[in-house]
């Protein structure tokens, strides 16, 4: 039997990235620790992205451009833009 009470530290998943996270930049390899990018590249395909790459080569936040994630003290990461 299922319950519909939640922990008191129970959060929702939308603006949660709830799978693996990445671990570096695809484009120049920085390791992720603080905040990556998940967005659509200049030169099409979308990657995971360091604010740096993601500034020169990155398409902007949005739909069809791409979210920004932070990390928290604990938890999932969080989708703080896009």
């Amino acid at each position: 039997m299922g319950s519909d009470r939640k922990p008191d530290d129970w959060e929702p998943f939308e603006d949660k990235w709830v799978g693996a996270a990445p671990q570096v930049c695809d484009l120049c390899g920085q390791k992720f620790t603080d905040e990556f990018i998940d967005g659509r590249t200049i030169y099409g395909p979308w990657t995971f992205l360091c604010s740096e790459c993601h500034r020169t080569k990155g398409c902007g936040f949005g739909t069809e451009k791409g979210q920004r994630f932070k990390k928290p003290a604990k938890g999932f990461w969080t989708k703080v833009e896009g």
